[in-house]
């Protein structure tokens, strides 16, 4: 039987787009028919992470979604291995089967799954022997070519800054403003919203606003770019790169970020895609790591939040930031 998460990346690959509302509603409804017993907000973070594997494009603010094309493309640094991304169809999964009965070997990769969260699709890995065979290949699959999409997405990846001006809390929406405690990572009742900091309230829709307040103006973000304003303003970094200890792997590494501070939708897919594995979660050390980063592009997606990435040593431990 075809795995929860594969089904439902099948199932949104053969919709194509649509409201976020209702998807989450039918990724809920579909999840709980299978019996499975969820935290919170599962179907958000099943969306979110899909989004990061390059499934899935989403737009928050204007709540609709879209299956991303299928793609083929190297993984940075890989000695022979390429990633399959996009849309997974029947249709697509027949041609990736055919594949691998005619020329590639085809690794499929289980995602692991935090307790009360729902399966992600499995990763797709191809194993070949020649890069300059890889265009004619992905062409005879159906899909697109792109010679590295993480590379690409780190060179596009935008300058932290927060939105542009909105209005505060209105009078009657008071009783609902919360303001984000880092040291407890959650938002919490904000008593009074007079100084600056990261906030977020219920509009008068109900719908969730989150916003940074900087002296008298007030900005509209989201929450992992709100988190990194903040971080700036306070002058704290929290990312950090190791290389691997492997001679001739010193070019990339592990990158590092804790766990309170969840890199933003495409800095997050710039670094999945180094592997396009999930990364990982370390309760211990309160980090999530992405492996295969190179050093330059570690420190581009870290001046692109304002950040001073600290590098560590090959064998230095890694764990949360002080």
């Amino acid at each position: 039987m075809i795995g929860i998460g594969n089904l439902l990346l099948r199932w949104v690959s053969e919709l194509g787009g649509g409201k976020v509302a209702d998807l989450r509603s039918r990724i809920l409804r579909t999840a709980r028919g299978r019996g499975l017993e969820l935290r919170e907000g599962a179907e958000v973070r099943w969306i979110r992470k899909v989004s990061t594997l390059g499934h899935l494009d989403v737009d928050w603010r204007r709540g609709i979604w879209s299956i991303a094309p299928p793609v083929l493309t190297r993984l940075p640094f890989s000695d022979g291995v390429a990633l399959i991304t996009g849309f997974r169809t029947a249709a697509c999964e027949r041609a990736v089967i055919t594949a691998a009965e005619e020329w590639a070997v085809v690794l499929r990769t289980q995602n692991e799954v935090v307790d009360g969260d729902i399966p992600v699709p499995d990763s797709l890995l191809v194993q070949y022997d020649s890069p300059e065979d890889l265009p004619t290949r992905a062409s005879s699959l159906g899909f697109f070519f792109t010679p590295c999409a993480a590379m690409q997405i780190f060179d596009l990846l935008p300058d932290l800054q927060p939105g542009p001006a909105a209005a505060p809390p209105a009078p009657g929406n008071a009783d609902t403003v919360q303001r984000y405690n880092f040291a407890a990572r959650s938002y919490e009742p904000a008593h009074s919203y007079s100084t600056d900091g990261l906030y977020r309230w219920r509009g008068a829709d109900w719908s969730r606003l989150i916003q940074v307040r900087r002296g008298a103006q007030w900005l509209s973000t989201e929450h992992e770019y709100g988190v990194y304003l903040e971080l700036a303003r306070l002058g704290q970094s929290v990312l950090r790169w190791r290389p691997e200890a492997v001679p001739g792997r010193e070019r990339v590494g592990s990158l590092f970020t804790d766990r309170g501070a969840p890199l933003p939708p495409l800095h997050a897919r710039a670094a999945v895609l180094c592997t396009g594995l999930q990364p990982r979660f370390s309760q211990l050390a309160e980090t999530i790591s992405y492996d295969n980063v190179p050093k330059p592009a570690a420190e581009r997606l870290a001046r692109s939040l304002q950040q001073d990435l600290e590098v560590l040593p090959a064998s230095a431990p890694f764990g949360k930031a002080t």
